[in-house]
């Protein structure tokens, strides 16, 4: 049987009772009693951060053999496996209706919601270059006058000719014109 040594119970009663004192010491006093001035160190609350830290230094210590581990899992998982899927499913989002609808006036997406904007009475005719004009007949006055002033000796055009004129085209081509067709088409979609 092995001598007992008086030295190792009076260590563990000491440390007992640091860490009692220390355990009190680390949490916010009562408030009627008095706080430690600013600026004054308080060395428990020190320790007692500082402990953790010097307990667990061994486990996070980086060791030879650990580094290689991690290195044969995270490198090929950083470079080459989430940057491909990454890169596959943008790719595949590129190729759905869905991507940039917002710029593309063809995309399903696009027609349809320009459809719903134009059964609200408030964005109805939103495209049309003489809507929020007060009165049309002054316009049409104005732009007379500044033809009259600007036109070129001898021509033979009048506003009103012009305006006739342009009213009637009919651009099949014209991308707008497209457009109002499959829209008509979802806005009767909607609505039925």
């Amino acid at each position: 049987m092995a001598p007992r040594r008086p030295g190792r119970a009076l260590l563990v009663v000491a440390a007992a009772l640091f860490a009692t004192g220390a355990i009190r010491t680390a949490f916010v006093p009562a408030p009627q009693a008095a706080p430690v001035p600013p600026g004054q160190l308080n060395p428990t609350l020190a320790v007692s951060a500082a402990l953790p830290t010097l307990l667990f230094a061994a486990d996070a210590e980086a060791k030879y053999g650990d580094q290689r581990k991690w290195h044969s899992v995270l490198v090929p998982l950083t470079t080459l496996i989430v940057p491909g899927v990454a890169f596959a499913a943008f790719l595949l989002y590129t190729f759905s209706d869905d991507f940039a609808w917002q710029l593309n006036p063809n995309a399903p997406k696009n027609i349809e919601k320009q459809a719903q904007y134009d059964m609200v009475p408030a964005w109805k005719n939103r495209a049309d270059p003489f809507r929020g004009l007060l009165n049309k007949d002054d316009f049409e006055k104005g732009l007379e006058e500044a033809w009259e002033k600007a036109k070129p000796a001898g021509s033979t055009v009048t506003v009103k000719q012009k305006l006739a004129e342009m009213s009637t085209q009919n651009n099949p081509h014209f991308m707008e014109n497209k457009l109002a067709k499959l829209r008509m088409k979802a806005r009767a979609q909607l609505s039925a």
